[in-house]
C-alpha cells in the first residue's frame, strides 16, 4: 500500500526510482507531445534552406562584380529592321549627350522599339567610374524615339548607366551583330 504524502515510484521507474524515459524523451506517462528540447535534426532543414539562400544571394553578389561580365570597349548593339516587339519593351533609357570634347550636354531619351523601327545601332566608345559607372556610347542609325524633343538624333555621342546599357542590350537581343537566337 502506497502512502499518500510519498510519489508511487513503483509505476514507470527503474527498480532504483528514477523515472523511465520514452525512445522520444519524454518521461513514460508524460501527456503526448511534451518534450524537454527541440532535437537537432527538427533544425536540419531551416538551416539547409538558409545556407542554400546565403550561397545563392552572394554567389550572385560575386558574379555581378566580375568584369568579365561588363560591357566591354567595342561592344556593339545592334537594332534590326522591323524586329522590335512593341508589348515587349515598354521602356524608355535616360542619356545624356556628349561633346566630342566630353562635356556633358543635353538629355535625350532611347526608346529600343522606335530604335530598331529602321534600325541601328550603339558601339560602347569608353567607361567612366566616377562618380558612377557610365558607359559613352556612339549611336548610328534612325531617331531613338517618336518625341521629337528628346530625340537624341540619326548619329550621337551618348553617356548610359551600366544598367541601362545592359536593357537596351536585352531590348536588341544582346552585345554583337550575328544571329543572336531569338525566337519570335
Amino acid at each position: 500500500m502506497s502512502q499518500p504524502d510519498r510519489p508511487d515510484t513503483s509505476r514507470n521507474s527503474t527498480p532504483g526510482g528514477t523515472p523511465q524515459r520514452s525512445p522520444h524523451g519524454t518521461p513514460q506517462g508524460a501527456p503526448h507531445g511534451t518534450r524537454e528540447g527541440t532535437p537537432l535534426a527538427a533544425w536540419l532543414p531551416v538551416l539547409a534552406a538558409m545556407a542554400i539562400m546565403v550561397t545563392g544571394c552572394l554567389s550572385t553578389f560575386l558574379v555581378l562584380q566580375l568584369d568579365e561580365f561588363r560591357p566591354k570597349v567595342g561592344d556593339i548593339v545592334a537594332f534590326r529592321p522591323g524586329s522590335q516587339d512593341t508589348d515587349m519593351w515598354q521602356m524608355t533609357i535616360p542619356a545624356v549627350r556628349v561633346s566630342a570634347l566630353g562635356a556633358a550636354g543635353a538629355q535625350c531619351k532611347l526608346d529600343p522599339n522606335v530604335m530598331a523601327e529602321n534600325g541601328g545601332s550603339l558601339v560602347v566608345e569608353g567607361r567612366q567610374e566616377v562618380p558612377a559607372l557610365q558607359y559613352r556610347v556612339h549611336w548610328a542609325g534612325s531617331e531613338t524615339t517618336a518625341q521629337a524633343a528628346s530625340n537624341c538624333g540619326d548619329s550621337a555621342d551618348l553617356m548610359v548607366s551600366r544598367t541601362d546599357l545592359q536593357r537596351l542590350a536585352n531590348a536588341a537581343g544582346g552585345f554583337g551583330v550575328g544571329d543572336k537566337g531569338i525566337v519570335r
